[in-house]
């Protein structure tokens, strides 16, 4: 028999076995779609933290342009809070 559960995001009722964990905030059940979305932002925050750690080590690749580095975390950040995510929540 099925279970029905809402999700810890949206809190739309959906069958558990069609959850998945959240990859940021580790317990909570997601639906699909919300699954999808979170899963987005973990991309996103691991493309920011790539492109700090590289600023920091002033790599190569980020020389001379580390203004358009910057840019590009503050772009990926605004994606973030766009999709409903507080990015500062997960960086620091």
């Amino acid at each position: 028999m099925e279970m029905p559960v809402p999700c810890s995001k949206c809190g739309e009722w959906v069958e558990l076995n069609s959850t998945r964990e959240s990859e940021l905030n580790k317990g909570k059940m997601l639906c699909l779609e919300c699954y999808s979305t979170d899963d987005s932002v973990k991309d996103k925050i691991e493309e920011i933290k790539d492109i700090q750690l590289m600023l920091d080590n002033n790599d190569p690749e980020v020389r001379g342009d580390r203004r358009g580095w910057k840019r590009k975390i503050n772009e990926l950040k605004q994606e973030i809070i766009e999709l409903g995510y507080d990015p500062e929540e997960y960086l620091y």
